[in-house]
This record gives C-alpha cells, structure tokens and sequence, in this order.
C-alpha cells in the first residue's frame, strides 16, 4: 500500500509532513487495553461489594452495568458471586462500554475522590507504571530520531514511547513531554510529545499531575475551556492547521478530539482534495467517530457530496504494527536512495541510479517479510543492526553489546539531497554498495542475512553463496578500516570480512607485515569502493568489479 494506493502519503511521511495522533491501539500489547480496564473494573467493584443496599461498590457495579443495556438473558447470567471473567455476558458487555469509558470511570463512590475508580480501582501506578517497549514505539522513537517525526499528539496515559526511547539509547530529554503550558517551556527537545489526556508516569513520580490525568466525562468535556491546557490546546489547533494528521490506534471518541479537528473547517483549514491526504486513519473499516472527525474538519457540505472519495482517501487498512514497521523501512529505503543518487559516479546514467533504489528496496521487502513473523523482534532487529552498521562506518566503532540508535540523517529525506555535511560520511557509496547487494541478490549471485547484532564481530550484513560466506563491513574512510582493526571487529587473519572502504584504501601489509604470511590465511579483503565508483564504465561493469571484489 505504501508503494501504492498511498505512496503520496508514504513520500509525504518521509518528508516530515505528517504529525502522529497516537491512541489505545499502539499499546494493547504492553499496557491493558480498554476493554481490559473496564473488565479490571468489574471485578474491582465486585470483590469489594457486599449484599448491603447502601453499598457504594454494589450500588456502582450495578450502574455501570446498566449502563451497558444487557438483556434479560445477559443479566440472569450475571453473577456477582464469581468472577465477571466467567459471565457469559462479558464480552457484550465490554464492548458497549466501550466508547462510555469516560462515563463509567465518571461513577462515583461515596466518601471517596472522583477519581478513585481510575487510581485506585484501576491500581493506576502498577497497571500504568514501566512497561517494556512494543514494536510500535520502537517504529516511533526511530522515525523520530530520523527526524520525520517532530510532533506527536496521544490520549495514552502510559510512558511506553518514552521507554523505547530508552531502550534505543536516548535519555528522557529527547521528547519535550507535554501535559500544560508549563511543560512547553523546557528545555529544546527533538521532538514534542503532547499527552493531552495526561502523563501516568509524571503522575505517578509527581502528585501534582495526578489530577491532569484527563479520563472522566466531565474532564474531557472541561478540557476545551480549563486555562490549565489552554496552551497546548492551542497548540494543538495550530498543529491540525500546520501538519497532515495520521491517526494510529485512536477511535476520535472523544470531544475535545472531535473538538480540535472541527476548528479545521473554521478557520479555513485543509481541504480534502489537498494531496497528500490530510486526514487518515490507520483503520480497517472507519467508526462513527472517524467519520465525524472527518466532517468537522472539512465540513458537511463538502463531506456529504464527496463522502464516499474522502473516506476511501482517509481509510489506511493496516494495524499499527504492520503500518509503523512499513514506514520505518520506507523511510530508511529512501534516504538510502537519495545517499545513493549523490553519489559521485559520472559514468553511472539515470537508469543505472533507478536500478541500484531498485536494489536497496529489494533488501527493504526482504527485511520486512524475514521479520513479519516477529514484529517486536524486527523493530529490535532493525535498530540493532542500522545502529552497529552506522557505528562501524561513521566511527570505526564496533562496542560489545547493542549499540546506540544511529540514525542514517537526523532531518526528513528531501533535506538529505546534496547536503553538505554527507560529502564525506562515506555514507553515499555505502549506500550504493547496499544497491549492488541487492541487485545481486535478485540475480541470485548471494544471499544477505544479518548475525548477532550485539556481537562485535557481526558486520552490516552476511552474504552467503553456493561456496562460501563473508562478512560484510562499511568503513567510510582508510582511518575507519584502522579503527575497525584496532576494536577487534575483523583481524588480518580473518579470511570471512570484506571491508568496503566509501575512499581510497591503504596497503593493509604495512600495518601488519608478517600476521598473514605467518599463518598462511589470505585476510580481509578490502574494497576502494570510492574510485571504483568513479572510474566504472557504466552499471554493468560496476557489477562485475563488485562481485570480483566481494569474492564469492
């Protein structure tokens, strides 16, 4: 779909058009999802319920339960002696309180704080304290750190973006996490996340943002006029005015949502026919409140007469994990190509360029279907192994253990084109050579896998023939390859590294005379992939002096 029915939105995202609107849908796998907190719920007000007329718990239980409408039969099911696991009735249940949470959670318990059933009953600080990173908060902190996304919007509650900034390397200034106007005044941040419904992780460490935590009807709706938020209400006006929406995860209940998107239409905001898409969900079929937001931002005349393009425009039938992994290599493939049509090559025609993208999302589409089995363990995966490859060409660095995420460019795709400070990262003819292994693996020549990204001795990638098998290592320069020496990634006697050098390489005798006719091994074999680049002929030749070089 991203190469396809939505590749304007795609490009649109890899130059940092889009900001993220982020709901419960990103974080069902790590954090109790909705109908998880509403069953956690029940069963807390059960269990403390008692056969007392006046009991709050009872009396609570029994609304909330009403609340959802059950029929005769669903409520002669209903026992309140057993766990609300084992009703017969639970699953309807849940799914018509669905869109009431805020009213539910709104029901109060006599003598008690309104928002006792959200700490207390929920076990707020243990439900939504630290929680390990899912696949799509891995996606989000590195299409962050490539600087596609700068602004992030979300009614979740729980800190699982903040920790899979953690855990790819980045301490907790890389987001400017915003709940008030206040928070807006830290310290610069790459990038801004706004928790408008709150921050469980700043409530839990600090009283004060316990009552922002934003979950009751009467919260929500006070949310559009409280001077508490008023700032970063405006600034999230401002934001559905200055950046394309992709909402992932998030249903749009909410009225202060439907609220901000509906200011759109007000003050002359996008238009639907505007391209890319403004508006679009991450959505296999869109709810009522989708549609709605869909209304308010580009008004009912304009949405009546053309509803069924707008929604079929607004429509991305993916889940998160599929679409935010997708991104990622999208985003990663097309830095690639453009470090890749800089390259200085002056024999190497337009057709060759388009040949050698061709190669680089060849080895995209065979990342995403050996990962698609596994997605956390592909985000990991992915990290992992750009951050040791980068690590070893920028740095000749080549650590124990997984390394800190290395973004290929901290800036969206179009701003990598011909930029100044990528002349002689190496990171260019890195890029082509990643294009050749792709073509060649197309024309069955090898097969690319990746080892162990936390070993020192793993390269970028592991090409492997009908008679042999090597590593591949990128150095950007001769210094590089000395530096890669000297971290024990590859040795002189190794006869499994190939070393490709972006410039000129050295003899490597020089600095080890006598290792290799000691041991009889030939050693690594080092690519000048650099004048190789500028001297071939055309595609062709290029080819055949690689795979000479590669050796297999």
């Amino acid at each position: 779909m991203l190469d396809g029915e939505f590749a304007a939105l795609s490009k649109g995202a890899a130059h940092g058009q889009y900001a993220f609107w982020l709901g419960s849908g990103i974080s069902r796998d790590r954090v109790v999802g909705l109908d998880g907190v509403l069953a956690k719920l029940l069963e807390f007000l059960r269990v403390h319920s008692t056969a007392a007329a006046s009991c709050g718990y009872r009396l609570a239980l029994e609304k909330i339960i009403d609340m959802a409408a059950p029929s005769a039969d669903e409520r002669a099911g209903i026992d309140l002696a057993q766990p609300a696991s084992t009703w017969p009735s639970l699953k309807s249940i849940l799914k018509r309180l669905w869109n009431q949470y805020s009213a539910v959670l709104s029901v109060e318990i006599p003598g008690e704080k309104l928002d006792y059933l959200l700490w207390v009953g929920l076990d707020f600080p243990h439900t939504f304290g630290a929680q390990s990173a899912d696949a799509e908060h891995l996606a989000i902190g590195m299409l962050a750190l490539e600087g596609v996304v700068t602004e992030l919007a979300t009614a979740n509650w729980d800190g699982l973006l903040e920790a899979a900034m953690q855990e790819l390397g980045y301490d907790g200034t890389f987001y400017r996490i915003t709940v008030t106007g206040e928070d807006l005044r830290n310290p610069a941040a790459a990038a801004i996340l706004y928790k408008f419904h709150g921050c469980a992780l700043r409530a839990i460490s600090d009283e004060r943002y316990r009552p922002l935590l934003v979950a009751r009807s009467a919260q929500i709706t006070g949310w559009k006029s409280n001077e508490t938020f008023k700032i970063v209400r405006d600034q999230l006006g401002a934001l559905v005015q200055r950046s394309r929406t992709l909402m992932i995860g998030m249903s749009a209940q909410d009225e202060n949502i439907k609220h901000l998107f509906a200011s759109m239409n007000a003050q002359k905001g996008w238009k639907w026919t505007d391209q890319p898409t403004p508006i679009v969900f991450s959505a296999q079929e869109l709810g009522d409140n989708q549609k709605n937001v869909l209304i308010g931002a580009y008004g009912e005349a304009d949405y009546e007469a053309h509803r069924d393009e707008i929604c079929r425009a607004a429509r991305l039938q993916a889940y998160a994990k599929p679409l935010l992994l997708g991104l990622l290599l999208h985003v990663l493939a097309a830095k690639l190509e453009v470090l890749a049509s800089d390259a200085q090559a002056a024999n190497l025609d337009q057709a060759a360029r388009t040949a050698i993208a061709e190669g680089i999302k060849s080895l995209r589409d065979r990342v995403a279907d050996a990962g698609d089995a596994d997605r956390p363990a592909l985000a990991r995966a992915i990290a992992a192994g750009l951050a040791r490859a980068r690590h070893q060409l920028q740095n000749g660095a080549s650590a124990v253990g997984m390394q800190t995420y290395f973004p290929l460019d901290g800036e969206p795709v179009h701003r990598m084109k011909n930029k100044l400070a990528l002349k002689s990262s190496g990171q260019r003819e890195a890029a082509v050579a990643l294009g050749l292994i792709g073509l060649e693996e197309q024309a069955a020549t090898w097969v690319s896998t990746i080892d162990d990204p936390a070993d020192p001795r793993t390269g970028a990638l592991r090409l492997t023939s009908t008679n042999a098998s090597t590593r591949i290592f990128f150095a950007a320069n001769d210094d590089t390859v000395t530096s890669l020496l000297d971290a024990g990634a590859f040795d002189e006697t190794d006869d499994d590294a190939v070393v490709i050098c972006s410039g000129r390489v050295s003899e490597r005798q020089q600095r080890s005379p006598s290792a290799a006719m000691r041991s009889g091994a030939l050693g690594p074999r080092y690519v000048a992939f650099g004048p190789m680049l500028g001297g071939a002929a055309d595609l062709d030749e290029l080819r055949d002096q690689f795979r000479g070089e590669v050796g297999l």
